[in-house]
């Protein structure tokens, strides 16, 4: 490591400091990194530093959808050394994804890859430009949020498993995240207090939560307990054992959504579906926030049905002008 002074002691301001560090990281980017190329890492080796560093350290559960991206996206950059990955080889890979998968897939892969290459500048590992964000990721419209009907509700409990059925009334009478519901425990629940307590490292958000139990899902859960009362978890699969991830779901779902004749339905739309219910049946936002344990409001805004809101709110107005009306005898 070199040292360079930016003035006396005394006399030298942070802001000198600053600049002076700006402008030395722009020289090495425009004249090239000047580290040895064993000092640079591939982007294979370097990838479970990253996995670790998120896994351990940040204590994102997240970490296992990027070692599902890196599959990906190692085969086709996991030889080159993090200086030598360029825009270029960016377009190139989209190019090549692109005839496999859909564009929102590939963004997901590239955001990981460019996440690891600010991770690289942090460390100092790399100091040029990243690629990725160069390159920029592929314009795509957003998906629209499904909500399911009362007739598909109907269609897809019927067709579906009792182990996929109750998971599926859970989700909809919570309005909790996959992960959560597939790993929800016992020592969760208060079944007396009527209240599932999500602890922190359960979340997303690293977040405790307190999510009520309705009386629906309360009769479910008791069903389940009777079954499994040795468990420490609620939700098994129909072998019999704990999810080890989310993507354990897929095949049984898929089949399920076949029975049921409903097409393009994520298990995260049950989500959505119990968000809207309950933004739409209670109009209150703050609280569904709460519930679904959104960090920002505007997130949880977005399930309140606009016509029903803005009906809701011109409608609240009537009773004050028909009230000042006839008092003044210009009701219409």
């Amino acid at each position: 490591m070199k040292w360079e002074s930016v003035g006396k002691v005394g006399e030298a301001k942070r802001e000198d400091a600053i600049r002076l560090l700006a402008l030395r990281k722009e020289e090495i980017s425009l004249k090239g990194f000047t580290r040895t190329k064993k000092d640079i890492p591939t982007i294979q080796n370097f990838s479970n530093d990253y996995i670790a560093h998120k896994r351990d350290v940040q204590g994102k559960i997240s970490w296992k959808r990027d070692v599902a991206a890196l599959k990906n996206l190692l085969p086709y950059f996991g030889h080159r050394r993090l200086n030598e990955v360029s825009a270029r080889n960016i377009d190139f890979y989209k190019e090549k994804r692109l005839k496999k998968v859909s564009a929102k897939t590939i963004n997901v892969e590239l955001e990981v890859l460019r996440a690891m290459f600010y991770l690289a500048e942090k460390w100092d590992l790399y100091f040029s430009k990243n690629p990725v964000k160069i390159s920029g990721l592929i314009p795509c419209i957003s998906e629209q949020e499904y909500v399911l009907t009362m007739d598909e509700e109907k269609r897809l409990l019927n067709a579906a498993p009792d182990y996929l059925k109750d998971i599926i009334i859970c989700a909809l009478n919570t309005g909790m995240r996959k992960s959560e519901v597939l790993h929800l425990r016992w020592d969760q629940v208060d079944m007396k207090r009527s209240i599932i307590i999500l602890d922190a490292l359960s979340t997303k958000t690293k977040k405790k939560r307190k999510i009520p139990i309705n009386g629906f899902l309360k009769k479910t859960l008791s069903k389940i307990k009777i079954q499994n009362r040795d468990k420490v978890h609620i939700f098994l699969s129909g072998n019999g054992t704990v999810y080890k991830s989310q993507d354990s779901l897929n095949r049984i779902w898929k089949k399920t959504l076949e029975r049921a004749k409903i097409e393009n339905l994520r298990f995260h739309d049950l989500r959505h579906t119990a968000a809207t219910r309950m933004a739409e049946a209670t109009g209150n936002i703050i609280a569904v926030s709460r519930i679904l344990g959104h960090t920002n409001i505007f997130t949880t805004m977005r399930y309140a049905h606009p016509d029903k809101s803005l009906i809701a709110c011109t409608d609240s107005l009537e009773s004050h002008s028909t009230t000042v009306a006839k008092t003044v005898a210009v009701l219409i």
